[in-house]
């Protein structure tokens, strides 16, 4: 079942956090009938502090609803990180976090 998070998620193990925003359209918006089934897939920078904070917004990037968005986000975040290891602070946390047999949040 597609899961939708509106408030940035901290990616253990690593300085960066992601949130997935679905398209909120008006009615008296001109818009394609696609752009009513995609959602936006941010992935940011966080501040070192106790609480989410966004620092800099890092990636963006649009999907289109399905059943399968828990893989296509976890692919996503695993070719970002893969990519900038930069952002990497613990490798044990990061792969726990990554791994397909740990639930990411429950609704």
């Amino acid at each position: 079942m597609p899961y939708i998070i509106t408030e940035p998620v901290k990616i253990p193990g690593t300085k960066l956090g992601y949130a997935i925003y679905p398209f909120q359209n008006h009615f008296l918006d001109k818009t394609r009938p696609l752009d009513e089934n995609m959602f936006k897939l941010y992935i940011f920078e966080l501040q070192a502090s106790k609480f989410i904070e966004v620092k800099k917004t890092l990636y963006q990037k649009e999907l289109f609803l399905s059943m399968r968005n828990s893989n296509l986000v976890d692919c996503e975040l695993k070719k970002f990180i893969m990519n900038n290891e930069e952002y990497i602070t613990n490798l044990d946390e990061m792969m726990i976090f990554l791994s397909p047999n740990v639930k990411k949040m429950r609704l």
